[in-house]
C-alpha cells in the first residue's frame, strides 16, 4: 500500500544521535506517514491532486493563475465524476471474473488436463480497473497535471514581471530623489527660498503694524501713524528718483 511506512523506514529515536528539534520533526513526519497506513495508490493520487488544487487556490492571486486553477479543478471534477462506483470495483463485482479466469478449457486437439492460471488478487484487479477508467496511467496523469506546470510558468512570469516593475520603480524613486536633492542645492533654489522667507516676514510685519496702528488710533495716539506716513513719503520720493520719468 502507498501509505505503509513499515519496512520503508524506522521511527526515529533518540539513539540515532539526531538533535532534539530535528528528531521531533522526523517523528512528526513518520507519524503523519503512518496515519496513511493502508492507503491505496488510487486514493493517494486522489488526495495528492486535491491537496495540490487546494494549495493552488490558496496562493493563486493573479487572474491568470485563478483561471488555470479553475481549469485544473474542472478537469479533476470530470475525472471524479467518471470514476467507477464502489459496487463495480468491489470484490463482489470482480469475484465472478476471478473465478472465471481461474481455469481455461484446453484447445481442441490438445492433450492434457485443464491448466490452472494464477489470477491477480481481487484488490489488485479492482485497483487496476479503477486506474484504467480514471486514466491514472502516466500519460493521462501528466495531461491532468499539465495545467499545474502551465500555472507554475505563469506564476514565474508574473513574478519576473513584478520584480522588473519593482526594480524600475525603485530606480525611478532614486532618480527623483537625486534630482530633487540637486535642485534643492542649486543657486536659484537658494534665491527662491530667501525670497519666500523675506515675503513671509514682510507679510507678518505688515499685519502686525496694521494692528498696532488701529490700536493706537483708537487711543488717539498719532505718533506711529505719522512715522509710517513719513516713511512711505520717503519711499515714494526714492522710487521717483530711481525710476526714469515717463
Amino acid at each position: 500500500m502507498e501509505g505503509d511506512v513499515d519496512g520503508v523506514m524506522e521511527r526515529p529515536t533518540s539513539a540515532s544521535g539526531i538533535p532534539p528539534d530535528e528528531l521531533q520533526r522526523e517523528k512528526d513526519k513518520w507519524d503523519a506517514w503512518n496515519l496513511q497506513k493502508g492507503l491505496t495508490r488510487t486514493e493517494a493520487k486522489r488526495r495528492y491532486i486535491e491537496a495540490l488544487i487546494e494549495t493552488m487556490h490558496k496562493y493563486a492571486t493573479t487572474p491568470d493563475a485563478k483561471e488555470l486553477v479553475a481549469e485544473l479543478e474542472f478537469v479533476w471534477n470530470q475525472i471524479k465524476n467518471n470514476s467507477p462506483s464502489s459496487t463495480e470495483s468491489s470484490p463482489k463485482g470482480t469475484g465472478s471474473t476471478g473465478e472465471a479466469r481461474r481455469f481455461l478449457q484446453p484447445l481442441s486437439g490438445s492433450e492434457g488436463p485443464m491448466k490452472i492460471l494464477s489470477p491477480m488478487s481481487e484488490d489488485d484487479a479492482a485497483e487496476r480497473e479503477s486506474d484504467r477508467r480514471l486514466g491514472y496511467n502516466e500519460g493521462v496523469e501528466e495531461d491532468a497535471l499539465a495545467p499545474s506546470t502551465s500555472w507554475n510558468r505563469s506564476v514565474e512570469r508574473a513574478l519576473e514581471k513584478l520584480s522588473a516593475e519593482v526594480a524600475a520603480l525603485r530606480e525611478q524613486i532614486a532618480t527623483g530623489r537625486e534630482w530633487k536633492s540637486k535642485k534643492s542645492r542649486s543657486f536659484m533654489a537658494w534665491i527662491r527660498w530667501l525670497t519666500w522667507i523675506f515675503m513671509k516676514h514682510l507679510a507678518i510685519d505688515t499685519v502686525l503694524l496694521a494692528l498696532v496702528l488701529l490700536w493706537m488710533r483708537k487711543r488717539k495716539d498719532r505718533r506711529l501713524e505719522d512715522i509710517v506716513r513719513a516713511g512711505l513719503k520717503l519711499t515714494r520720493e526714492y522710487v521717483r528718483n530711481v525710476l526714469p520719468p515717463r
